[in-house]
């Protein structure tokens, strides 16, 4: 019984430094998150009902699958064109919208761009999702 609960441990450990390493490499900038989806299955998996939900599912794809922290109205923009959907017809209030439900910080600005950040809220939200459709 002992050397089961061994092996179990080292199996652990084993997958453990592999996480780890996996992580210090992405962190490291030397490896981009793998997904076997694009933004378009992604989005559509989690069948957003508003203009406001699809943005949410575009933002988060930004940042894990694109390494994208922040973003702006045009990345959200483009991401509806990659999803082959026409974007709101005032993107700015969609974002409000996202503010609104505590799902979007304000992150500065580039130039006059505002600049956006997806709140834990909003991580949150899309995860359960994501695990919701798992």
């Amino acid at each position: 019984m002992m050397s089961n609960e061994v092996e179990g441990l080292r199996t652990q450990v084993n997958q453990l430094e592999e996480r780890v390493n996996e992580l210090e490499q992405r962190l490291d900038g030397n490896e981009e998150l793998e997904t076997k989806e694009g933004i378009r299955e992604f989005v559509e998996s989690l069948d957003p009902s508003s203009h406001t939900e699809r943005a949410l599912y575009v933002a988060y794809y930004l940042e894990p699958y694109r390494g994208k922290e922040t973003f702006d109205v045009g990345d959200i923009e483009e991401g509806y064109r990659e999803c082959r959907m026409k974007p709101a017809g005032n993107m700015s209030d969609v974002l409000g919208r996202m503010e609104d439900r505590d799902w979007l910080l304000r992150n500065g600005t580039d130039g006059q761009t505002q600049l956006w950040r997806l709140t834990g809220t909003a991580l949150e939200t899309v995860e359960e999702e994501i695990d919701n459709g798992a």
